[in-house]
């Protein structure tokens, strides 16, 4: 789908605004969901550490 059924934004918008409509758009636009994947998908969130190593 390229468009959210919920707030009707589209993934050209996405881009060109850089602001997702709603939570649902990230479930229903297939284009959004691939990029967040591609961006996403491999990282290991490892939380803030403080600047002398230490957590």
């Amino acid at each position: 789908m390229d468009k959210c059924p919920y707030c009707n934004t589209s993934f050209n918008e996405i881009r060109q605004t850089g602001f997702v409509g709603c939570s649902k758009c990230y479930r229903e636009i297939e284009e959004l969901r691939k990029a967040v994947k591609s961006m996403y998908s491999n990282k290991v969130h490892r939380g803030k550490r403080a600047k002398n190593g230490s957590l």
